[in-house]
């Protein structure tokens, strides 16, 4: 650690070498929901296939130069969303027509019920002068056939979901879940329905960072609690990387004599791309790579800091753009700036990422409000926070880049 790198190089330096995944699955539609899309979709014709009616009304044939208001049309049919007109239209007819039917042959505009006699009779008058085109959505109007909808390394949410279902997707390429396997170490950690001794902590990161991994899209696996030996630590670390794309150590990276993880993986194969950020909390952060040559499995493993603060906070800023660059997907920009709000922090020689709340005041305008300081050990400092407030040393600016924290969308989103 003893040229630690900064915040920003860190996370490019991750971006660039986390390769994105060649493993993709088929999944039904319902299942796709939360997936990344594993290769892009596209309209298997135009949309809408015909002329549709975009009003409940009537549809005519206005022609080149329209229909004035006042004139009068016999109506002889009617087109429904599900039961179209049959055959053509003739010049000067109506038919009565509803939202999303077929627009026949021979007809050019739809005119509103409202601004016609109504449905009742055997003719209708429109009150306004009716033009072509009005009301009417053309074939192929908002995509043409074989254009793309849905580019691969797109995150398919709910409405992403409904746009594969009118495609007829009832199964969907999509990427592999990357398998995250999360190692806790250290002696003094006992399990969560232990009660502690003085000296010992309830092992609680894990389960955290689980979470926030399932909230990636992966699937996470707790390995257990490593002891702070040399045989012991290899032989929990070599069943993580079994089969793992992502190894997560929790703790055992800094400069401390029981330290042992990054000599320990050096020994199992993983090369170091770096140890230490400027960044508080996360200094001692740890990242390298193993395999990729030849076939074999590439697996990348980021050593995080023991602090329940500092384990969160290095995953939300360097794991988390990880997991979205194997998944194919962008791992969206460094982050939004906000002007800081009426809280200030103390002036540190690293950045910090500061747990931190986006008010709107009266006026609509959006800052961001800094937590209290806290110690990165305490449990419960990212509980009232909805982003971090990413602080320079220099502290006399008046705007900071705000990152969200994960499970953070409370109140106020960022802009």
């Amino acid at each position: 650690m003893a040229n630690p790198l900064d915040l920003h190089r860190a996370r490019a330096q991750v971006i660039a070498r986390v390769h994105p995944t060649a493993r993709r699955e088929r999944v039904d539609l319902e299942s796709a929901h939360g997936r990344v899309l594993g290769a892009s979709v596209c309209t298997d014709g135009p949309w809408p296939a015909t002329d549709r009616s975009a009003m409940d009304g009537f549809a005519v044939g206005a022609g080149a130069t329209g229909l004035e208001a006042g004139a009068s049309l016999p109506v002889v049919g009617e087109s429904l969303a599900g039961r179209p007109f049959e055959g053509a239209l003739s010049a000067g007819q109506a038919i009565r027509i509803m939202t999303g039917a077929v627009v026949p042959e021979g007809a050019d505009a739809v005119v509103p019920v409202e601004d016609t006699s109504g449905y009742e009779g055997a003719e209708v008058t429109f009150a306004t002068a009716v033009v072509a085109g009005a009301n009417v959505r053309p074939m192929g109007s908002e995509r043409a056939a074989g254009v793309e909808v849905l580019a691969a390394g797109r995150r398919l949410a709910a409405a992403e979901i409904g746009a594969l279902a009118v495609l007829g997707q009832q199964e969907v390429e999509v990427v592999a879940r990357p398998r995250v396997a999360i190692v806790a170490t250290g002696d003094e950690v006992v399990p969560v329905d232990a009660t502690p001794l003085p000296h010992q902590v309830r092992e609680s990161n894990s389960w955290a960072l689980a979470a926030q991994v399932r909230e990636c899209g992966g699937v996470a696996e707790r390995i257990g609690v490593a002891p702070d030996e040399v045989d012991g630590l290899r032989e929990v670390l070599t069943r993580a990387l079994e089969g793992s794309d992502f190894v997560l150590t929790i703790g055992g990276i800094s400069k401390g004599t029981h330290d042992l993880v990054q000599e320990t993986l050096h020994e199992l194969g993983v090369k170091k791309e770096f140890h230490g950020i400027k960044l508080k909390p996360g200094k001692p952060t740890y990242f390298g790579a193993r395999g990729g040559a030849g076939g074999d499995r590439e697996q990348y493993v980021f050593g995080l800091p023991g602090n329940p603060a500092s384990s969160f906070t290095v995953f939300d800023l360097l794991v988390r753009p990880a997991l979205k660059r194997w998944c194919g997907s962008d791992p969206g920009e460094w982050g939004t700036r906000v002007t800081l709000g009426e809280t200030r922090w103390k002036k540190n020689w690293r950045m910090q990422a500061v747990p931190a709340q986006l008010v709107r005041g009266a006026d609509g305008a959006v800052t961001v409000e800094l937590a209290k300081p806290s110690p990165s050990g305490d449990p419960f400092s990212l509980l009232d926070g909805s982003c971090y407030a990413l602080v320079p040393p220099d502290t006399a600016r008046e705007d900071v880049d705000a990152i969200e924290l994960s499970g953070g969308a409370r109140g106020v989103e960022l802009p």
